[in-house]
């Protein structure tokens, strides 16, 4: 921008000499979207100069200039920061009583000088289910690249206390919040949480040096009695996020969501007889049901169902799914449908159950969210 400098607000505009400048001053603004911002330092002093040249009957005469006396400002501190929490976060979507589970946001000084921050969480009263237990902070540094690369390229966590490092313009903290989901939540259920972001003084300014004894204390505005040149003066500019904040007070915050993802189990068994068998010619194995009013005498073929429903959101895998047939059966076979990898298991068709011998199982695997597996058991009566 003309004149010399770059960043103003209309406190700045009496800082401006010379009438060209003056015209140009009112084309001014402080930007409300981020771009990459190569803002003028806080507490840069920029001087300008005239000349005039003129003459009088074609006679040309002595040189009018400023240049012993420029005319001089010093910019002021723009104080504005981002918020945001990044929807690519790996666990918002959580299981009952999971624990460490972490949300991320990101935190940009858009600002024209250093500046550091308290972080500070909220368990949003209303508007969800359940508050988030055990709730801690770290964060990490980007490298520059904008991306969040936890462990590679933007390094260790840093363990969060009572301010972050200084943070230059344009700069990015990755905020981590970690928490413990409660064990009692059911499938969709949610629990909101705000990050809250304060502007603390630094250790030290990009121009004015050390902070002295204000590092870590929160930055507040100025009084709005503008001083053209000397020490630059604190601008608030921020926005408000959410209603644990106001805009142009140096904070700004958003929230994120944990829902939990959860299997919805139910699982039953039936029997039916499939064939009365009075003849003993029936393939109990592989034949099909005879008809609904069959009898179960000994020769005759019944099938045990076992059905496992998911209607959950999440997947639900199987430790071991296991029925131990009666003493009084003789295995004949069993199909498994529906299950997603594992182990089933099954005895030897024409195995007399006694004594225990009949063990039909399924490890491992998982029924699929929103979907039904079964075994289905053929058996002869003793």
């Amino acid at each position: 921008m003309g004149c010399g400098y770059t960043i103003m607000t209309t406190r700045i505009l009496k800082k401006l000499g010379g009438v060209a400048c003056l015209a140009m001053a009112f084309a001014a603004y402080i930007p409300s979207a981020h771009a990459q911002n190569n803002y003028t330092n806080a507490g840069t002093s920029v001087s300008n100069t005239f000349t005039l040249t003129y003459s009088v009957g074609g006679t040309t005469q002595p040189q009018i200039d400023n240049t012993g006396d420029p005319t001089s400002f010093t910019v002021d501190r723009l104080v504005d920061l981002t918020v945001s929490y990044q929807s690519n976060s790996d666990d918002d979507s959580v299981a009952p009583g999971a624990q460490d589970e972490e949300v991320v946001f990101l935190l940009r000084n858009d600002g024209n000088d250093n500046f550091a921050y308290s972080l500070t969480t909220v368990n949003e009263a209303s508007g969800d289910d359940f508050d988030t237990s055990n709730l801690e902070i770290r964060y990490y540094i980007d490298d520059g690249d904008g991306s969040y690369e936890p462990g590679a390229d933007d390094g260790s966590a840093q363990s969060y206390a009572a301010a972050t490092d200084d943070l230059a313009p344009d700069a990015i903290l990755w905020v981590e919040i970690i928490g413990d989901i409660p064990a009692s939540q059911g499938d969709t259920e949610t629990s909101d949480i705000s990050l809250v972001a304060d502007t603390l003084f630094p250790t030290a300014w990009l121009e004015e040096g050390s902070t002295g004894a204000n590092a870590g204390t929160e930055v507040t505005a100025d009084d709005g009695t503008n001083t053209v040149e000397g020490s630059a003066e604190n601008v608030l500019n921020d926005g408000s996020g959410t209603s644990n904040e106001a805009a142009n007070a140096g904070d700004y915050s958003d929230t994120a969501t944990f829902t939990v993802s959860s299997p919805d189990l139910a699982a039953d068994k039936t029997v039916q007889v499939i064939a009365t068998n009075a003849d003993g010619l029936f393939d109990c194995e592989n034949d099909a049901l005879v008809s609904a009013n069959e009898y179960s005498i000994p020769g005759s073929c019944l099938e045990y169902t076992i059905t496992v429903t998911n209607s959950g959101s999440a997947d639900a895998t199987i430790s071991l799914l296991s029925d131990t047939l009666p003493d009084d059966l003789t295995f004949q076979g069993a199909t498994f449908t529906g299950f997603t990898g594992g182990t089933p298991a099954q005895p030897v068709v024409g195995t007399d159950c006694d004594a225990g011998a009949c063990v039909v199982s399924q490890t491992g695997g998982s029924v699929t969210a929103g979907n039904v597996a079964t075994i289905e058991i053929r058996v002869e009566v003793n």
